[in-house]
């Protein structure tokens, strides 16, 4: 189905004279006024938020088993049935370890030489992500094993903990932000399922720990890396290390996030930082939300829903139905950012879609999400939650 025919489900923007006032507003509001600075975010009072459970991950784990153990679903059987048959284990002793020291050449400067510099990362996240899937869906094949052995292999090498922003530069920053919150995840899956190993799990909890507060150190700039969508990428590997470490202050930084996204949003949903995009306003309002999506996600399991919060006056849902409406339609963002025809090009990358599995079981975007990803299942993203459709999906026992 194409996505312009579409347009329909996409939710409701506000009033015309409120849509038409704010590209005026934000040609003449310097864009870091919006948004929470890293101080304004620092005096948060967010002690109420704590984490219960070190083996909640990012979605339940035994409910989702007895779901899949019983499905029909022919999509879903056919993503197990291939990754039972993949052998991974000894592929991942062969990934060398990455230091952080490497200087990644930048996406938007060099795209080949940074395709070839962001390889190791790109193979250690799908390396990760694919153990864990395999551990949830067969643990006979004993993936859950390799994986701790590949983070604990990481951990004793210091992977990451040689960054330094002046001399690593910012695009290995942004890099590390991804492997640092796949690993996590991977993680998260198999913790509570490998009996034993606690010295590997030490290891392994104190170098995710480690290197999240050592990334976490440098806060970006205050008109940009500070408070738009790379502090909510930082914010999630923040959330989801919290949780597998049990450290509360790590959970908060994540919790945060969303606190910051209110501020920022306008009584539509726009994150208004990612509208001084100009014609890429719609990607990274997609880009955004999906970070924040998986942070909601993860609070959830610790017994917080963060679509029941409003923050000055704004709620994540209308955040995430401001984004929903953007894929259907990128114009939806042109009013925002004050700038017409919306590059389209990001509807090709796959990436702008998984996360909206996590949607598939909320009636407000139900269908809509059902729409958008009913030609492009099984869903993945290497980094940002694995085998979403896999673990997301809907797998009530039904004939297709």
């Amino acid at each position: 189905m194409e996505i312009n025919s579409l347009r329909h489900l996409a939710w409701p923007k506000v009033s015309t004279v409120l849509a038409a006032a704010l590209p005026f507003l934000l040609a003449f509001i310097p864009a870091a006024a919006f948004s929470m600075s890293s101080e304004e975010r620092a005096l948060l009072d967010l002690s109420v938020y704590s984490v219960h459970d070190k083996n909640a991950g990012y979605f339940d784990k035994e409910q989702r088993r007895a779901e899949l153990a019983h499905t029909t679903d022919r999509g879903l059987r056919a993503v197990m049935s291939r990754l039972k048959k993949r052998e991974l284990c000894a592929a991942s002793v062969s990934i060398p370890v990455i230091s952080g020291a490497e200087v990644t050449p930048r996406f938007y400067e060099d795209r080949d030489a940074w395709r070839r510099a962001a390889a190791p990362y790109h193979d250690f996240e799908d390396m990760v992500s694919n153990l864990a899937a395999q551990q949830f869906i067969a643990p006979d094949k004993k993936s859950g094993e390799c994986l701790i052995s590949l983070l604990d292999h990481w951990a004793a090498n210091g992977a990451f903990l040689k960054f330094d922003i002046e001399t690593s530069e910012r695009q290995t920053w942004y890099q590390i932000e991804s492997s640092l919150f796949a690993a996590a995840f991977a993680y998260s899956i198999i913790r509570g399922d490998i009996v034993g190993h606690d010295e590997e799990k030490g290891r392994i909890e104190s170098w995710l720990a480690k290197a999240a507060k050592m990334h976490l150190a440098h806060p970006g700039t205050d008109d940009n890396t500070c408070c738009n969508n790379h502090f909510y990428r930082r914010a999630l590997y923040a959330a989801i290390i919290g949780v597998v470490v049990d450290d509360d202050a790590l959970f908060r930084v994540g919790i945060s996030a969303i606190y910051s996204a209110l501020s920022d949003a306008s009584p539509d949903g726009a994150l208004r930082l990612e509208m001084t995009r100009q014609q890429y306003s719609a990607k990274y309002q997609v880009y955004a939300t999906m970070y924040l999506a998986f942070i909601a996600e993860v609070a959830a399991r610790q017994g917080y829903d963060m679509y029941n919060l409003k923050f000055n006056g704004r709620s994540l849902d209308e955040v995430v139905s401001f984004s929903v409406a953007s894929i259907l339609s990128p114009e939806t963002a042109a009013q925002a950012a004050n700038t017409p025809n919306q590059d389209t090009e990001f509807l090709k990358d796959k990436q702008y879609f998984s996360w909206l599995e996590l949607l598939s079981r909320r009636p407000l975007w139900r269908d809509a999400s059902e729409a958008l990803l009913s030609s492009r299942r099984p869903a993945y993203n290497r980094s940002l939650g694995g085998y979403t459709t896999l673990y997301y999906f809907p797998a009530a026992p039904a004939q297709n």
